[in-house]
């Protein structure tokens, strides 16, 4: 009994016990939920991130294309250098669209809550900053586009004054953005006295007005998908508040839990130490009263 009652070395016993039963309080694991494991998230998320170094590389090679689209002198190279772009161009979307779809799958794995919370929440974090790198990439991928489609345009005003010498900047802006653009300008090739140059113009802005068409496009397209993107982590961001949120409340429940059982604990260990001690008392008692017996009555 030395080293017994109500002493450290019993509250530590009983408090290991609970603890070990409840380590795992709110973060378990069903085995049967939609969500991915740490390996198949994080084999995904390195899908993605490899993509997105292709759609990096793929940004600067379009850039180059694009440069080289406007300073092409002959028809023959620029078709050349505009097919070699929208192959290149078709590629990327591809790539873009699925890494997307990558990061829609990863953060509906995050909402599944069959997962742990640590889970959770260590997946969250990671989705979320790739998916803010992601939209950096695609704004400046929009950018680019953006600068080239402005820079298209600005020769394209260039080569309409050509056929126009006394076009105002509102009738150049209209025939440029106009989607009967070849006509606008054959019409000013009919009318010019310089059409010998004015024909040729009229090709080189044909081609570039659709150009600027397939252009305008994708920069459309960046910029619903840019926003989508950052609807995403702003989703995520609640998704991760809301999981730390329940984390604090529980750990706060497990804590006060863990005060209620130690204050049991406790109680109880006082409770044997007085049993223990009524027990001592009620032998003594027997004690005395059999030696008082055994001096009075039995010896006499």
């Amino acid at each position: 009994m030395s080293g017994g009652y109500g002493g450290q070395d019993d509250t530590a016993i009983e408090l290991g016990a609970f603890d070990a039963r409840h380590a795992g309080y709110g973060n378990y694991d069903n085995g049967g939920n939609s969500g991915y494991g740490d390996g198949q998230f994080f084999k995904l998320l390195d899908s993605a991130k490899a993509q997105m170094e292709v759609i990096e590389e793929s940004i600067k090679q379009i850039a180059y294309w694009h440069e080289q689209a406007l300073e092409a002198t002959s028809e023959h190279k620029y078709h050349q250098i505009i097919f070699d772009r929208d192959n290149l161009v078709s590629e990327t979307n591809a790539h873009i669209s699925e890494v997307k779809q990558t990061l829609e799958n990863l953060a509906q794995s995050v909402d599944d809550p069959a997962i742990s919370k640590s889970q959770r929440i260590a997946q969250a974090t990671r989705q979320q900053s790739l998916a803010k790198k992601f939209s950096e990439q695609l704004q400046r991928y929009h950018q680019m586009e953006y600068q080239y489609s402005k820079r298209n345009r600005d020769r394209l005003a260039r080569q309409y004054r050509i056929a126009r010498p006394d076009a105002t900047d509102d009738e150049v802006a209209a025939a440029i953005d106009n989607d009967q653009a070849g006509q606008v300008f054959a019409q000013s090739v009919m009318s010019s006295s310089r059409q010998n140059d004015a024909r040729r113009v009229l090709r080189d802005v044909e081609e570039r007005q659709a150009d600027i068409k397939k252009i305008d496009q994708t920069i459309n397209q960046l910029a619903e998908m840019f926003v989508e993107i950052s609807d995403m982590v702003n989703r995520q961001q609640e998704t991760i508040d809301s999981i730390e949120s329940a984390v604090e409340d529980t750990h706060g429940n497990v804590e006060s839990a863990h005060k209620e059982v130690k204050q049991a604990i406790v109680y109880r260990i006082k409770a044997r130490k007085k049993i223990w001690i009524a027990l001592l008392l009620l032998i003594i008692i027997i004690i005395i009263i059999v030696v008082i017996i055994y001096f009075t009555v039995i010896k006499k």
